[in-house]
């Protein structure tokens, strides 16, 4: 039972950490985060668009997924809009601004972490908790990127670095043994969990990711990159 929940936060935590790494190489080259951004982008809805969300519609049909999908994007905007009244303040206005940036994200974050968490337990005896765990790696890696760049621009130290990734990586870990425990007697719930972290995902990729990739270059630019994230998981599912 507690398995789950350590291979759930080790995977999150990694996704992290490594979007941390990058975020120290790549915070004063905005075109190369552009770049990293939209090929995750690609990756995850790759991920999302060909392997977990048919299996979702697959257990509970097309009317739970379409719910629960729709359910997590407005559970996102919700989290988004009461995130604001968190944010701390100092003299620095333009350290203010990096701090708000990355906490608006890191408590974002770490709240939708929770249904991905119980969607990764819940899945295990489904045959899709290995691309779910793939989406979790991949998924908080470019969160990683754009979390940590104005948070090190900050000023942030490795010790917080290390917190932060663990405070954002426990959801999942409680999420997963949640899921796991609940068992898998009731498929419609487990559609509609899974549909529901799917929303959260696809939304937080596309408004905190694909978008912030489309701002640092162009349109074309981030749209060809996610074609090859895309390709690269079809590629991957097709002759793997």
């Amino acid at each position: 039972m507690y398995y789950v929940g350590i291979v759930g936060f080790m995977a999150t935590a990694v996704g992290f950490g490594l979007g941390g790494v990058l975020a120290i190489f790549f915070k004063k080259l905005q075109h190369k985060v552009s770049t990293i951004n939209a090929l995750c982008t690609g990756l995850i809805l790759g991920l999302v668009c060909l392997e977990i969300a048919p299996e979702s519609i697959y257990l509970g049909g097309k009317v739970v997924f379409t719910i629960g999908f729709l359910l997590g994007v407005l559970c996102f905007f919700q989290i988004h809009e009461v995130s604001h009244k968190f944010t701390p303040s100092t003299e620095n206005l333009q350290k203010d601004r990096f701090i708000q940036t990355g906490f608006l994200l890191a408590i974002s974050i770490t709240i939708h972490n929770f249904p991905l968490g119980i969607a990764f337990g819940s899945s295990q005896n489904l045959g899709i908790s290995k691309p779910i765990l793939q989406a979790l790696i991949l998924h908080n890696i470019p969160e990683g990127i754009a979390m940590f760049i104005p948070l090190f621009l900050a000023g942030l130290r490795f010790k917080m670095f290390l917190l932060i990734t663990t405070i954002v990586s426990l959801p999942v870990a409680v999420g997963s043994i949640v899921g796991s425990v609940i068992g898998m007697k009731y498929p419609l719930l487990w559609s509609f969990i899974i549909s529901f972290a799917l929303g959260i995902i696809v939304i937080v990729t596309i408004k905190e990711i694909f978008i912030e990739a489309v701002k640092h270059s162009s349109f074309v630019h981030a749209m060809l990159f996610v074609g090859v994230g895309i390709f690269i998981i079809w590629g991957y599912m097709t002759f793997i």
